[in-house]
């Protein structure tokens, strides 16, 4: 009889991936014909569920002392297309991802550290 082979995660539950985030790319999708500059937009490439929170003890400190505040944590489900290219969009701000953790290499959960930043464009929706 082969052995059953449970993982238990301590960083999150199913359950607890209750926030609707949008992950997006920017793509080039024409010319300016005046500028000859890339004209881009952000894309929705996926619909999710994570898990968001605030830093808090230690990791709130360290944020605050490199002036990154507004950082927030989104828990999700281990997802290969995911770099630091990739904006987040939450509750309608966007955020640029600044670390990934692939929780302890299980290719089960993802950390993402995440700071808010005006510069990221509500997504388009086509």
């Amino acid at each position: 009889m082969s052995k059953q082979i449970t993982r238990t995660s301590k960083i999150a539950t199913i359950g607890e991936l209750n926030r609707h985030v949008q992950l997006m790319r920017l793509e080039t999708v024409g010319i300016n014909p005046n500028t000859y500059q890339p004209i881009e937009k952000n894309v929705v490439f996926a619909n999710i569920w994570a898990k968001v929170s605030a830093l808090h003890g230690q990791e709130y400190y360290t944020a605050v002392s490199v002036k990154l505040e507004k950082q927030l944590s989104f828990i999700i489900r281990y997802r290969p297309n995911i770099t630091e290219q990739v904006n987040i969009w939450f509750e309608g701000r966007g955020y640029n991802i600044s670390f990934i953790d692939d929780v302890k290499y299980h290719h089960e959960f993802m950390e993402i550290k995440a700071n808010y930043s005006k510069g990221v464009r509500k997504p388009d929706e086509d």
